[in-house]
């Protein structure tokens, strides 16, 4: 192996392991559907599940909104912000 051929291949073994590191923080980003709970929100009382107008009890399920609820809040304070991200690129 000359020096021309050594000085790329350390370039690409330094690239590989950076790419190795964003790899293993994005793995930790990742959100997965067991991480959510399903709720109805109504749209006509503005309740949870259950509905406290007796107009609502003929809802279907067209009069509620379907929220997906984190259930764990603590892994989405880990998530980055997109400032934080930003501020990363413009230092590098």
């Amino acid at each position: 192996m000359n020096i021309t051929e050594s000085i790329k291949f350390d370039k690409l073994q330094e690239e590989k392991e950076l790419l190795k590191k964003e790899l293993a923080e994005l793995k930790q980003q990742i959100l997965y559907k067991e991480d959510f709970y399903f709720q109805l929100f109504c749209i006509n009382c503005e309740k949870v599940d259950k509905c406290i107008l007796s107009s609502c009890s003929k809802n279907t399920l067209k009069d509620y909104r379907k929220n997906y609820v984190l259930k764990d809040n603590s892994k989405y304070d880990k998530l980055p912000s997109k400032e934080d991200k930003l501020n990363n690129e413009k230092v590098k």
